[in-house]
């Protein structure tokens, strides 16, 4: 069943529904990509850990919720027990489970088979801790810098709404800022990186729009292939379990203002969720 927005769900955005989609997502990029890429090029998933850590005031915290918490039955027994014996009935505790392995952040490459496999595109997703200050940012950062001195191009999709968009340069940032959008996708080409200039192509998307069909640049002076964000998007919501996963009676987190909330609550009663 298709999702009740026309663009992307603000709904899988919530930090425990996020990782799950941003990985399918990711799967239908290398899909569709695989069959529309000219040889001698093709896509495949690369992977890094993050640890999905942000500082909060300077305090390290996991932005997924990762801890579940099992209450002990209380107990009719006396405030102030008087104790005669040893017990033999052993006290229930409160039950913990921490995540402690690192979150998978997959991203999409497309390197030339002809090129010793040479990195020729490459494609990031942006997720939540990317986007608030902690190691996964500063992990982005780095990576974000070395494909930027090298003679691949960078496609960056941002569609979470929340924290700061992950931006290498003032001006960029200023620019951005002036824009009205909730999300945005940036492409910076090889070819445009001209010593102290570099050129950058945006795509700023609001919350009623639908997703663009945006350029996947290759090696200079060949054609673009085409890859249609909301296609890829609409894919990996009928094919996973976000209908089930998401309570859509409930608000989004992040939450949304209250004109977005409206227009929000009208398209979920026209599907049939409120």
């Amino acid at each position: 069943m298709p999702s009740p927005f026309p663009g992307m769900d603000p709904y899988l955005e919530a930090p425990d529904i996020w990782p799950d989609f941003h990985d399918a997502l990711a799967a239908e990029l290398r899909r569709d990509l695989n069959t529309i890429l000219p040889e001698p090029y093709y896509a495949r998933l690369g992977m890094r850990p993050e640890m999905g850590v942000v500082l909060s005031e300077g305090i390290p915290r996991r932005i997924v919720p990762d801890v579940t918490v099992v209450q002990r039955p209380s107990e009719a027994e006396p405030s102030v027990p008087v104790l005669e014996k040893p017990r033999t009935k052993i006290t229930e505790p409160l039950h913990l489970t921490i995540r402690t392995d690192p979150i998978r952040h997959h991203f999409v490459e497309i390197r030339d088979v002809t090129r010793n496999h040479k990195l020729v595109t490459l494609i990031e997703i942006a997720s939540p801790s990317n986007k608030q200050p902690g190691p996964d940012r500063q992990a982005y950062e780095d990576k974000q810098r070395d494909v930027l001195r090298s003679d691949a191009n960078l496609i960056e999709l941002d569609l979470l709404r929340a924290g700061r968009h992950l931006l290498p340069y003032g001006e960029l940032q200023e620019a951005i800022e002036e824009l009205t959008c909730d999300y945005l996708v940036l492409i910076n080409r090889a070819s445009g990186r001209r010593g102290m200039a570099t050129d950058y192509e945006l795509y700023p998307i609001a919350l009623r729009e639908i997703l663009p069909c945006i350029p996947v640049p290759l090696r200079a002076g060949e054609d673009d292939v085409p890859l249609d964000l909301q296609i890829m998007a609409n894919r990996a919501y009928n094919s996973g379990p976000y209908r089930r996963m998401v309570d859509y009676t409930e608000p989004p987190d992040p939450p949304l203002p209250d004109e977005e909330m409206a227009w929000a609550d009208t398209r979920l009663g026209e599907a049939g969720l409120r």
